[in-house]
């Protein structure tokens, strides 16, 4: 058998790499740097706000609970979600929730809550990226290339749970971002806004594929995650992996439940059998899409590995 092609690793974070939602975690740490700001009393309405917004753009979208059955339909619902994610921005960055804050609050911050147990990696994270990353190529030209889409407020909240986890994680992270804050003005305060580059499953297609295209390599495409944004990542990579947990979490049945009504099969990966670069799902384009439990599962794949019964 010839050994598998350099793959272009593309990953999700909340609920993917991590084992839980972060976003509560990075509210909390600006909370702790101005103790006398009612942080918690914004941080509920916002988050009420949001959640009365996305039930009642729903609502409209599906008429007497009559949801897409095809691809396309699917698309268009979420490209029609996409404004929620605006407005609900807009209300968090006129909240004043991080203003005041700096980069070095906020890694220092990151990096406890990593090491109290708030932020953990889901299990065989930090083994599978040290395994895809290891200088056993002489050639860089065919080695893995890693990159993470996040719809998360702060790529430097990311940067920072990552290096935590392990010094060596260092990939290529496009997510949103606080104002002001960079390692180079460490005390440097934050204005509060948040610029929003990631706010959708078409988001997170569109960089996608600009990491495709950037790719000289042409690397075949890994996407991971596990919620309904993640979708059209998912179908459009060569290979889509969503992550489960048992009982499924809120976030991963809506995906589940949208994969299966726009009629995509997902197997386990390790019923998978051999993979093969290009083989896909026909007219529709895309690759596979495949599930697991785990990173230890990836790996495995990785690596080539026959996977147990069961």
């Amino acid at each position: 058998m010839l050994p598998r092609p350099p793959i272009h690793w593309i990953l999700d974070f909340d609920g993917t790499i991590t084992q839980q939602d972060t976003l509560n975690t990075l509210v909390s740490i600006s909370a702790a740097t101005k103790p006398s700001f009612p942080t918690s009393e914004h941080w509920s309405r916002v988050t009420k706000a949001y959640l009365d917004d996305y039930s009642s753009t729903l609502s409209h979208l599906a008429p007497a609970k009559k949801l897409p059955s095809t691809l396309p339909e699917e698309k268009k619902r979420l490209l029609n979600l996409r404004p929620v994610e605006e407005r609900s921005l807009a209300r968090v960055s006129a909240s004043s929730i991080f203003t005041g804050l700096t980069w070095q609050q906020l890694h220092t911050g990151a990096q406890q809550a990593v090491h109290q147990g708030q932020v953990r990696p889901r299990t065989g994270f930090t083994t599978f990226y040290n395994s895809i990353n290891s200088p056993s190529q002489a050639n860089p030209q065919n080695q893995d290339k890693t990159a993470i889409l996040s719809v998360n407020w702060s790529s430097h909240f990311l940067h920072a749970c990552l290096s935590a986890f392990s010094p060596c994680l260092s990939p290529t992270i496009l997510a949103n971002d606080l104002d002001s804050l960079s390692p180079a003005t460490p005390s440097t305060p934050s204005t509060g806004h948040i610029t929003p580059n990631i706010l959708s499953s078409g988001d997170k297609l569109q960089h996608l594929e600009r990491l495709r295209a950037q790719d000289a390599m042409r690397r075949p495409i890994v996407y991971v995650g596990d919620s309904w944004t993640d979708i059209e990542a998912l179908l459009a990579a060569d290979l889509g992996i969503c992550v489960r947990d048992e009982p499924l979490g809120e976030s991963q049945r809506q995906l589940t439940d949208a994969l299966e009504r726009v009629g995509v099969r997902c197997l386990r990966l390790r019923e998978l059998g051999e993979w093969r670069v290009g083989e896909g799902r026909g007219e529709e384009g895309g690759g596979r899409v495949v599930w697991v439990r785990d990173w230890e599962e990836i790996r495995e794949f990785s690596e080539g590995r026959a996977f147990p019964e069961g």
